[in-house]
């Protein structure tokens, strides 16, 4: 069995690293600089929960030059179109996982590559990297893995067999739906990359974890506006989002901290931040701006969702993060119009 990883991220670090040390060949596929400082050094994924350090010596490549029987997207969304069109030549009878980051990666690939072929993951991974490599894996979570268009069972059962090697995964019929569900759960992380704080740290702020449960009930509004059922998740389930969005905010802002902060020993910077941080665009677009983009379909109002967009936007131009007190004034000012 022989794989390829396209992602030079903590998602596709991760995965290449684990694969190769459940005995797996694989590649891993990024931009020249990050490859070059992952053959330098190697692919290392700590685990928080037990210390343990696991380290993989795994080729990376600038560009794809073998046919895999599996290639793995886990590049985020606004990269994968390119790597997928450089890589279209050796993936035609490839089994092609895509690995959500935020929402449509099956989309772009299956504009270039079979659409037949693909198969789509959905992770609830918890995990960062400081350097091209080098990754802090907060949780392992769990994968949910189905069909997106017609790939055959036998694909679907390779991938889950090989997955299964080094996560715990869950066959599903309407992976669509998980994948609704996976953007809901996401709304709140463009929050602590305005701010610039941790992801523990910006919710231990109850006014900050009220912005989050706005968020969140904003975003739920238009998922079922969209009659898109949300589809429970290994770690998480509908009725306690519900239960928890019913509540009086201060009484739902409390609990929500508290869930964020009993997610990892060590403070997360989620994905918004993750990029900011590296100086990269993040994928504000394919998440809160998913939402933006089906309620104006819908002709439904996503005011706090949109804002979060804009203030993203500025900070990716500015490189200037916001205090918690302008942040949260920004947010009441915009409310209240």
């Amino acid at each position: 069995m022989n794989a390829a990883v396209f992602g030079i991220t903590p998602f596709g670090c991760t995965i290449a690293c684990l694969l190769k040390e459940a005995g797996v060949d694989v590649a891993i596929i990024g931009p020249a600089a990050k490859a070059a400082q992952v053959n330098q050094s190697g692919l290392t994924v700590r685990q928080t929960w037990d210390g343990k350090v696991i380290t993989s010596s795994v080729p990376a490549l600038a560009n794809l030059n073998f046919t895999p029987e599996i290639a793995i997207f886990a590049t985020k969304t606004q990269d994968t179109l390119a790597s997928a069109s450089a890589a279209s030549p050796w993936l035609s009878d490839s089994i092609i996982a895509t690995i959500q980051y935020g929402t449509k990666i099956e989309q772009v690939v299956a504009s270039v590559l079979p659409r037949d072929n693909i198969v789509t993951c959905v992770l609830t991974m918890g995990a960062n990297c400081h350097r091209a490599g080098d990754v802090t894996l907060n949780f392992k979570g769990d994968m949910v893995i189905g069909k997106a268009y017609g790939a055959s069972d036998e694909k679907v059962d390779k991938l889950i067999e090989v997955m299964g090697s080094i996560l715990t995964v869950h066959k599903a019929a309407k992976i669509a739906h998980f994948n609704c569900t996976r953007l809901l759960l996401n709304l709140p992380y463009c929050i602590p990359a305005i701010i610039g704080e941790k992801v523990q740290t910006a919710f231990a702020d109850i006014e900050i974890s009220k912005v989050a449960i706005l968020l969140l009930q904003e975003g739920i509004k238009v998922i079922e506006e969209a009659e898109v059922h949300i589809e429970n998740l290994p770690d998480f389930s509908e009725a306690s989002l519900k239960t928890l969005l019913a509540a009086p905010l201060d009484e739902a802002a409390v609990h929500f901290g508290d869930l964020v902060r009993l997610m990892s020993k060590t403070p997360c910077e989620g994905p918004v931040l993750g990029s900011i941080e590296h100086g990269e665009v993040s994928e504000i677009d394919y998440q809160n701006g998913e939402v933006v983009k089906i309620a104006e379909i819908l002709g439904f109002p996503t005011p706090l969702n949109s804002l979060m967009v804009e203030l993203v936007h500025e900070l990716e131009n500015s490189n200037k993060f916001i205090s918690k007190k302008h942040f949260l004034s920004i947010v009441s000012d915009h409310l209240k119009k």
